[in-house]
Order: C-alpha cells, then sequence, then structure tokens
C-alpha cells in the first residue's frame, strides 16, 4: 500500500507545482497615464508618425528636444526599412527579367535622403505620461507627405522606371507594413 501511495503523492506534488502560476509582468499599472498616440502613433494617408518619450528632465526645451529628436530618428528608420523594401521589390523584378544593372541602390541613398526630408517632419503633439512611476515628455512626430520622400530616393538612385513600376513601388513604399513583411511577400 505504502509502494502505491508514493507515486500517487509524487504526482500530486509535481502537478501542483506545475500549476503554480508565475508572475505575469504588466507593461503598465494602474497608476500609468500613456496618451493614445505614444502607443499608436498615426499620421495622414501617405505620411510617416513616430513617437517617442523620455524622463522628464525638468527643463521643458531639453526633454522636448529629446523626445522629438528620438521620434525623428524612428521616422529615418522607417524611411531606410521602406527603401529596404523598393531594393527587395526591384532586384526581384531584375532578376526576372534577367536584367542587370549597377545603379545605387534605395537603401544606399536613403539615409541622406531621411536626414534631409526629416527638416520637414512636425511635432504634432507634446504631453506628459507617467510609466513605471516615471514622469515622460511624450512627443508625436509626422511627416504628412512622403511622395518629395520617395521621389527624392528614384531620382538619387539613378533608376529609370516605368510610370506602371514607379506607380506600384510607390504604392508599397506607403504601406505601414515592416520590411521583414514585405519580404515575405516578394519571395
Amino acid at each position: 500500500m505504502k509502494n502505491k501511495l508514493l507515486p500517487i503523492a509524487t504526482i500530486f506534488f509535481l502537478s501542483a507545482c506545475g500549476s503554480t502560476q508565475q508572475p505575469q509582468s504588466t507593461p503598465f499599472s494602474n497608476a500609468d497615464t500613456v496618451p493614445s498616440w505614444v502607443l499608436m502613433p498615426s499620421a495622414p494617408e501617405g505620411g510617416l508618425a513616430s513617437s517617442s518619450c523620455v524622463p522628464w528632465s525638468g527643463n521643458m526645451a531639453a526633454s522636448r528636444a529629446q523626445a522629438v529628436a528620438s521620434a525623428r530618428a524612428d521616422l529615418a528608420t522607417q524611411i531606410n526599412s521602406k527603401a529596404q523594401v523598393l531594393d527587395t521589390l526591384i532586384n526581384k523584378q531584375m532578376q526576372q527579367q534577367d536584367s542587370v544593372q549597377t545603379q545605387s541602390s534605395f537603401t544606399q541613398v536613403s539615409r541622406q535622403t531621411a536626414e534631409e526630408s526629416l527638416v520637414g517632419s512636425i511635432a504634432k503633439e507634446v504631453s506628459f505620461a507617467q510609466i513605471n512611476n516615471q514622469k515622460q515628455l511624450c512627443a508625436l512626430v509626422i511627416m504628412e507627405n512622403t511622395k518629395p520622400i520617395f521621389d527624392k530616393l528614384i531620382e538619387k538612385s539613378g533608376k529609370n522606371l516605368s510610370p506602371n513600376d514607379e506607380d506600384m513601388l510607390y504604392r508599397e513604399f506607403r504601406l505601414q507594413q515592416t520590411t521583414e513583411e514585405l519580404n515575405n511577400l516578394a519571395n
């Protein structure tokens, strides 16, 4: 009888340990207050948006400049990612047409183009937030029209595209999908 109780007790003990819930980490506490545009930045159709929060320094000018700069850096990253997608789509199309060209890639010219284009970005919202019991200053930066950026990328890359190809690429450029998702679609 004792021999049968030992395995049963062991099973109960192990199942009790396995059912003990691990503490779940929660990204926000009840004390956190974050504007909705911080979590889901949105831009007008054909535009880009990014938000960023920085710890409040007690100096509005310094904290605002830091939050806006961080959001603008993210916009530059978005432009670079979109340029990588354009390269992927163009390279795929060239491989299908068996043509080899040595013009600049969109990715190569995107950094300079992004930096030039960020001048046109505007801080649309600036607000305080409370995150993890720390006061933050958040900024939403938008670029209302990405068509000039796209046109600069085409121009500086030296690619000669048909109007249909250019329209198709611009539609892809405007999409809010990640590079990885678009790469999967292109393959």
